[in-house]
This record gives structure tokens, sequence and C-alpha cells, in this order.
């Protein structure tokens, strides 16, 4: 285990000052003018800006102009004319009032591909695993570039790297702001030894075939492959077992139903089932639980669509198709359980040395969310001996594409003489998984842009590990951001301040299971629910062309709006949203990356967006050593324009949740979901015996009752447009504050009585969580929706109806607060 980095020389100076503590607004710059109707008429003209930006929100879903308005506050505005307030970055930053057109102009303008280039270069010039020495790099390398690029002091012996829990580290979240490094320590694991070994029968000594679980070196890639780390599951368990072999096509509780069923028995098997369908880790759960003694993943070329090297392409490095070693790592923990460290779940992982750490459970206690057998993902090329020695074996069930209601999908290998037969119980395999457990340290690297408002915070976040060198997942993700944060660094040097304060967040240990920010979000739970406006979310920006958006539908209408705004990176003249004939969909959030403990666990609205694979783009070879800046400069994103996009849709969604005098947070659009929710529960045979009517008109009301707040939230910008004194500006941004105190607690209201779904209390969102079979698909009403789909259970339904109304209820008071008139 690493020491904890040391603190003892931490410097006090501020770096990024907050307002002054008498006044949640700072005083706007003096302007030169000879009397007070300059004033009040430059208050108008900032005020229409408002108007323009309520009218994307409300209006029309027409295409908004490349210059469309990022209005300012309404406090500032009220405060023309008074002493200013520095930014707080002496000889840097001075303040200044922008134009909409320079602040649209410098985030679409400053990102580059170069820079893009440049940066992913850098994150991937190394294997980046949570919590070894090459994440550690990584963190303090970002810490560094955030100081440079924001115009914070420079901090090179990192004297700002704390032990999360400290005092130290709190008031660096809600003290003076700062560019600064927290540390957890989680439970983490490393693979030290592996074997697949196929024995002929039981009573075969020697095996008659070894997996190889390497993937195979190209000198071509740069690093070299060679320099990759080994193959495991993280979170898997260490241990051995041999059993016969049994196929389970995707390894669903469906799937051991099916082989039941065919006389198929999986008690003490080793099974082999594909990627796909659903998390990693719920297909071990699902084989535990049929009674399987260990659990083999491999990644089928059913995956790849049409790019396979039966289709007359060739294999990476010297064409787009699939190499045939490799392997998709990643967790294997029950996500949809609960995300973050095992140990701690709901409280944040300290170091344990710490005074008030909470206590850990064992490993070994059944209730944790890391699964009970032994596990291993695998090749294809490794997988064709084990499935080709089951041909004529047992069952081969027909191929559920084809619509046979006793069928499941087959998989892609039939070229390489493949017949996906279950096996009869006589050919044994014997898998040894050895994994070193240890509570590590995990680092997260931040940055606070403080606002004008500074109890309004919008988040932005990309991880920052990877399983090997993560050019896509995830330094595509962080080299948007960088590009990101070059051009939210250039507004300050224009003498831009946000109106909120903007908080830029770097997670460690995602890939292991959100843990870096699911244990901020239980470290800051209260203060994260009073101030977060909204949360972004980068993890892949760019695995292909596909460009995907999924949010609450709160913030569809803007993710839509500003995708209009961003040129398409491969069509010329287009933008992102010409793509789809203005339509963009823009799905519900499961979970599978960070956004979930701000989701589904704090109720706070999320976003998460990117450049994903299409069927017809290269094989993207997730969580493999090729997933390295070579794969990605040659076949992922060869201009890194891409990149580039993705990087102004963060930047410019930031910016108008961070300037907008109302929030852009569209919830009428939010209540016509619930209807859709409604109707799809209402569709289930057993939903006859439930009562929804309140529900629906719950949902009509919470609908009429946002339009209401909406409506009443342009009223209050054009009082201030009409606003002739400091009085009646005080007033009108006081209306506001409410709206959008509203608007903000919308989400809040899903997590109802927050106790959460029943049996994964941790999950505490009544309107949209991870499939508890699914891992990263969302189920929309799931308590109400999954005790109908996954049990059967109609008096549980009942129950899960009236929470759902104390819910509603609470969501519509809220609203029709924001918009009662004072």
């Amino acid at each position: 285990m690493q020491q904890p980095l040391d603190t003892k020389h931490e410097r006090k100076e501020p770096l990024l000052p907050l307002p002054s503590p008498s006044s949640t607004h700072s005083s706007s710059p003096p302007r030169p003018t000879s009397s007070t109707s300059r004033t009040v008429w430059l208050r108008a003209v900032l005020a229409v800006l408002a108007l323009g930006s309520l009218y994307l929100q409300l209006g029309p879903q027409a295409r908004p102009p490349r210059h469309a308005a990022l209005s300012r506050d309404a406090g500032y505005l009220a405060r023309l004319g008074t002493a200013p307030r520095g930014h707080g970055c002496p000889h840097r930053h001075k303040l200044a009032v922008l134009s909409d057109s320079d602040i649209v102009d410098t985030l679409l303008d400053v990102p580059t591909a170069a820079g893009a280039k440049a940066a992913s270069k850098g994150y991937t010039n190394q294997t980046h695993v949570a919590g070894t020495d090459g994440d550690h790099r990584i963190a303090l390398l970002l810490k560094s570039q955030w100081e440079t690029l924001l115009g914070a002091a420079a901090d090179p012996d990192h004297h700002r790297v704390y032990d999360a829990g400290t005092l130290e580290s709190r008031r660096a979240l809600t003290g003076d702001p700062r560019v600064w490094t927290d540390t957890y320590y989680s439970l983490l694991n490393y693979p030290i030894s592996s074997s697949i070994s196929l024995f002929a029968s039981s009573t075969a000594t020697e095996p008659s075939f070894r997996a190889k679980l390497r993937e195979d070196a190209f000198p071509d890639d740069d690093p070299t492959s060679a320099d990759g780390v080994g193959i495991w599951h993280g979170f898997s368990k260490n241990g051995s077992a041999r059993g016969q072999l049994v196929y389970a096509s995707k390894g669903a509780r469906e799937d051991y139903e099916l082989l039941e069923k065919n006389g198929i028995n999986v008690k003490g098997a080793v099974v082999i089932v594909q990627y796909g369908g659903s998390f990693r880790g719920l297909k071990v759960k699902a084989a535990a639980e049929a009674g399987a003694s260990a659990c083999i993943i491999y990644t089928d070329l059913i995956e790849d669509g049409d790019v396979v090297v039966s289709n007359n392409y060739s294999s990476y490095p010297h064409g787009p198709a699939r190499a045939p070693s490799s392997v998709q790592r990643g967790s294997a923990q029950y996500l949809s359980l609960y995300p973050g460290d095992p140990l701690t779940p709901g409280s944040p992982s300290y170091n344990p040395a710490l005074p008030g750490a909470p206590d850990r459970l064992p490993r070994d206690d059944p209730t944790i969310n890391v699964p009970s057998i032994p596990s291993l993902p695998l090749s294809y090329e490794d997988a064709v001996p084990l499935l080709r020695s089951l041909n004529g074996r047992g069952v081969r069930l027909e191929d559920g594409r084809e619509g046979k209601p006793q069928g499941w999908r087959e998989g892609g290998l039939g070229g390489f003489g493949v017949e996906y037969w279950t096996g009869d119980g006589e050919v044994e395999v014997e898998l040894v998984n050895v994994v070193e457990d240890k509570i590590t340290p995990i680092w997260n690297t931040y940055a606070l842009i403080p606002g004008h408002v500074s109890d309004e915070v919008v988040v932005l976040g990309n991880h920052h590990d990877a399983w090997t060198f993560g050019a896509a997942d995830p330094s595509s993700g962080t080299a948007s951001v960088h590009e990101t944060v070059r051009a939210l660094g250039a507004l300050l040097d224009k003498g831009w301040k946000p109106l909120r304060t903007i908080l830029l967040a770097a997670w460690d240990a995602e890939e292991y299971g959100l843990i870096g920010s699911t244990e901020f979000g239980e470290d800051f739970p209260e203060w994260l629910q009073e101030h977060v406006v909204a949360y972004l979310n980068v993890d892949v920006s760019v695995s292909g062309s596909q460009y995907q958006l999924g949010a609450s539908p709160s913030l569809a209408d803007l993710l839509r709006n500003v995708s209009a705004q961003v040129p398409d990176p491969d069509n010329e003249g287009k933008t992102l949203a010409d793509r789809y004939g203005g339509d963009l969909h823009v799905g519900p959030l499961g979970s599978g990356s960070d956004f979930t403990v701000f989701l589904q666990r704090l109720g706070l609205a999320s976003a998460n967006f990117g450049m994903a694979r299409g069927k017809s783009d290269p094989v993207y070879m997730y969580h493999s050593n090729y997933d390295d800046y070579a794969w990605q400069s040659k076949y992922g994103d060869p201009s890194f324009e891409r990149h580039r996009a993705v990087s102004r849709v963060l930047g410019l969604t930031a910016v108008r949740l961070a300037d907008d005098a109302v929030l852009p947070i569209n919830t009428t659009a939010y209540a016509v979901e619930l209807g859709k929710y409604l109707d799809k529960v209402a569709a289930h045979p057993l939903a006859a015996q439930l009562d929804l009517s309140t529900l629906y008109t719950l949902a009509d009301k919470i609908q009429r009752a946002s339009t209401t707040l909406l409506a009443h939230g342009a009223h209050l910008a054009s009082q201030l447009t009409a606003a002739g004194d400091e009085r009646s500006a005080h007033k009108a941004a006081h209306g506001l504050r409410k709206v959008n105190a509203a608007l903000r607690g919308f989400e809040r209201g899903f997590l109802g009585d927050e106790e959460g779904l029943q049996g994964r209390e941790w999950y505490r969102h009544l309107g949209v969580a991870p499939g508890r079979w699914l891992g990263y698909g969302a189920t929309t009403l799931p308590g109400l929706a999954e005790a109908l789909t996954l049990d059967g259970d109609v008096d549980r339904a009942k129950v899960e109806v009236e929470r759902l109304e104390k819910a509603f209820k609470t969501i519509l008071r809220g609203l029709e607060k924001g918009a009662r008139k004072h």
C-alpha cells in the first residue's frame, strides 16, 4: 500500500476566491457612464439577453443561432454601478462584461483537434490502472494542467494533495477555491496469475488445451501493447475451480432457466458466456446463483457486426477488425446493488488511519457487491477451442434471433467451427484466478471556478483511470475535457466570470465501480444537494462516429439546442443535430459511469454524452491493451475532430447552465416523459390490478405547474428589463432565485421517502435506476416496474404506487412554491 501523500506543507493562500461573504452576488464592473440612464439601459440590454435564453428553453425546437444568448446573473444586473470585485488571480484576470458572441465564439473556437490530440498522447503513454503509479501520475498531471489553464497559483510540490475527510480537504471544497487532489482508500484487486485449461473428461489429468490469456504485442502500437497489463476482472474472487464446461449464451437468468428446462445441469460447472446484454458483474452473479463454480466471459464476434475478417476486413493492427487475442477487462462488481468501494457502502472510504474513518466490511461478507465465485475474461481466439469442444454435446438451441420461443442468440464464431452446443457434462475446464485484494489509495482531482452566485454549482466530470492505456476509455473524454478547460481559461483571461460556480472533477477508480465519484458523493451529500444545479459527465467521448446522449429528461432540450450549435465533425456544413433530422434522441440514464451517484443517490439532474461506435465503424476493442493512441489515431478519430466536437458540446452546455438567468432545466419536458413511463407500466398484464389514475392525474398537474413556473420565470426576466431602479431589479432577481431553486429541486423530488429501492437501498431515485439485472441500462419507475416484470408481486407494486404518489406530490409542491408570487 502506498503511503498517504504529505500535506503538512499546505499553502494557505486562496487561489480562486469566492465572492465576499457579505453577499451571494459579486458586483459588476464599473462602466464608463455619466448618467443613471446609461446604467438602466445596460441593465435592460443584458436582461434582454436573458430573455433570449428563455426563448430557447421555452420556445420551438428550432436551431439556435451560433450566438444563442448566454444570459447574465439577475443580481449581477441589479448591482451595476457598485464597486467591482476582481477575480482573485492577480495580473491575469480583470472582471469584464463579455458579449454573448464573445463567449460562444470562445467556447467553439478555442478547443482544437490538435490540442485534443496532444492531450490524448500525453494521457495514454503508459497504463494507468486505478491505484497504480501511472494512475497517480495522471491525477497530478491534471492538477498541474488545470492550475496553468485556469490561472491558479502553481503547486509544483503538490502540497494541495489531501486525505479525504481531513479539514484541509473539506476547506478546499467549501472554503477558498483552489485546484487540489483528494485521496480516498478503496478495496481494489490486481492480477497475480491465471489459467484456463481444457480437459477431455473428468478423469483426464493433462489438459488438451491451455488458453494463452495474453494479448499479442504489436510493434506498430505506440506505446507498444507489450507494455500492457494482465488479464483479470476487477473485484473477481480469488480462487480456482474445476468442473464441467457449459455454454450459457449471454449468461442471463433466463438463459439458466432455459438450460434447466432442457436438462442441462450447471451445479458445480464452469460456465462460459458471451459479453453483451447485461453488465459483466451481473453475469457472474447469475452464474453463482445458478450454482456454477466459475464463470468465463468471452468476446464473441457477433458484437462486431459486419466488420469481421470473414467479410474481408483485416484484423488490427493491419485493419479495422478485432485482433483475435483482444480481451475485455472490466469490473465484476454487482453494480446494480450499489457502486463505490464495496467495503463502505453509503460512507466515504477514508484513509483507515484517520480518526473517525468508517468501519469496513470484510471481503467475504455475503451482503457486499462483489462475486462469490472466480471469473476471467477471454478473447475469442482462446474461446474457440473451448466452445468447439462442446460440438455435438448436450443441446443446440435454436437461434433466438429467428423468433424461436425456445431459442437464444447464437454467436459469430461459426466460421471457426463453433456450433454453440451447451455441453453434456463430459468436457471439463479448470479456471485459476489468483488476484491480490488490498486497500489502495485513489486520487480525485478538482478545480473550482467561482461564480457571482456561490451557492449554485455546475459540476463537470470525467474519470482518469483506465484498464490499460485507455485512449478511448477514458482518455478521449479526458482530452475533450482538457480542451473545454482551455476554453474556460480563455474566457477567464478575457475577464469573464460565470454567474454560477463551476466545479471540475477528474474521478479515479471509475473502472472498478464508479468509486471516486461515489465516495465524493457519499462524502458531501448535503453540500451537493443544496448547491449543485446539474452534473455533466463525459466518459468515452470518442470510440466511433455515432453521437449518443443520455440525460435527465429536463436537460434533453438543452442538449438538443447546444448540439445544433456544434459543427458535425464528419459532415461539413452540418451540425451534430442535423444527423438525426433535428430530432436527437436523448435516452434516460441507468448507470455505468460517474453520473450515477449524482442522479441515482442524490437526485441531481445529470447528462452523459459522446461519440460511440456505429455498426460499420472500426471495431473498438473495449478495455483491451489495444485501446491505445495507435488505434485512436488510426481508426477511432484520426483527425481528432470528434474529440473537439464533444469538447464544444460540454463547454456550451456547462456555460448555459452556469450563466443563464433562468436555469435551462425543462421540467415540462420531464413531466411529459412521466406520462410515457406510466404508459409503459400500464401495458404490463399485471398492471390491470393496480389503480394508476392518481399518478396520471399528478403527472398532468406537474406538467401544468411546470408550465406556469417557466412562464413566471420569463415574466420576472421581463420585469428586469423594465426595472428602472435597484429595488425593482432586486425584487425580480429574488423571484428568479426562487424559480431556479424549484427547477434544480425538481429531480430531487424523485427521492421520495429516501428509503431507496427494495433490496438495493443505495439507489434512491424512484423515477429511474439501472435495471436490477441490466446494470447499465435504465429502468424507468424501477420500484413499480420491477415489482411487476421481475417479481410478479402485485402487492409490492401497490406499495410502490403509493410511494410514487407521495413523490409526485412533493415535486408538485416544489413547482407551485417556485411560481408563487410574493
